[in-house]
């Protein structure tokens, strides 16, 4: 893809009048919703440590918090704080097998922009829509 070029042109080469062109624009933020939970919730990915965490997980569901500390080379205390400010947005849940407590992703908008983002799943882990039998197919 170019670069130089617009992602995206106008059906019509005219050009809406300045207010109701700032009409159309107030429209689309009030569609949006709350932009600033909005904004929160996309500031979690400002931290690398927790990005690399979401990577984590979204490679391979169900890690333990001690596996993760490893993984990102953080001490477990860091790793169990970032994982509760994620669990506490919506990220990622904790799910209880035994005395063991394991992560995953919480959100398929997080899933989408994680894997837009580039991250990859590990081989074995695939999507559910995947399995035989399911609707669409996805990487």
């Amino acid at each position: 893809m170019d670069h130089h070029e617009p992602l995206h042109v106008r059906a019509s080469p005219e050009r809406p009048e300045d207010e109701a062109l700032v009409a159309e624009l107030r429209s689309v933020l009030a569609e949006a919703g709350e932009i600033e939970a909005l904004a929160a919730w996309m500031g979690l990915l400002a931290d690398p440590r927790r990005l690399q965490i979401l990577f984590c997980l979204h490679a391979h569901p169900g890690v333990r918090s001690s596996d993760l500390a490893r993984a990102i080379e953080a001490h477990e205390s860091t790793t169990s704080h970032a994982l509760a400010v994620l669990r506490e947005a919506g990220w990622v849940r904790a799910r209880r097998t035994g005395r063991e407590v394991r992560y995953e992703l919480a959100d398929d908008l997080a899933h989408e922009l994680l894997h837009t983002l580039g991250s990859e799943h590990l081989p074995g882990i695939h999507h559910a829509a995947d399995s035989p039998g399911a609707g669409h197919s996805h990487s």
